[in-house]
């Protein structure tokens, strides 16, 4: 499987300083260019430590940048009203290599499901890495209310959800 990252997971997951989590995953992880620009080009010009984070993951090859090669479905995707090119381009990856989103942006996830293309939000992420025993349920509460802290949007709904799906 191919996890094709947005901006949202790679910004919160660095700013929570737990952008190692994205290593661990058996996953592929891919992102386009549009999104590696916005985290890290725009995140290094403004000052932001998450960006210098996620670019090294980016130099190792723990991400990689992948061409938007089916150009008429992102075509299509950028007439959509409200709906930012980065997450079109994730949206457009994601269909031409069989991946999964991992979006946060509730337009993008509902333009997904609507075109079929298999998605989750940055949670899932956490969720998955303690399914899998890779962080323990504390780690990944403590990321979780990390991110929350440097401004990761999460209703108190949600919130409660991912608690219970951690067993806490």
């Amino acid at each position: 499987m191919v996890l094709v990252l947005d901006s949202t997971p790679l910004i919160y997951l660095g700013k929570s300083d737990a952008p190692e989590f994205l290593e661990v995953l058996d996953e592929k992880r891919v992102t386009s260019q549009t999104v590696h620009d916005e985290v890290v080009k725009k995140g290094k010009k403004i000052g932001t430590d998450d960006a210098f984070l996620v670019e090294k993951l980016f130099e190792e090859e723990k991400i990689k940048i992948e061409p938007i090669e089916n150009k008429k479905f992102l075509e299509n995707l950028v007439k959509i009203p409200g709906l930012h090119m980065a997450d079109a381009e994730v949206l457009a990856l994601a269909r031409r290599l069989g991946g999964t989103a991992i979006i946060d942006d509730e337009k993008a996830r509902n333009v997904a499901d609507l075109k079929g293309i298999p998605n989750h939000g940055t949670a899932y992420l956490l969720l998955k890495l303690e399914e899998t025993g890779r962080i323990s349920k504390e780690e990944a509460r403590k990321t979780l209310d990390e991110m929350i802290k440097e401004g990761w949007k999460c209703s108190t709904e949600i919130y409660a959800e991912i608690l219970k799906a951690l067993g806490l």
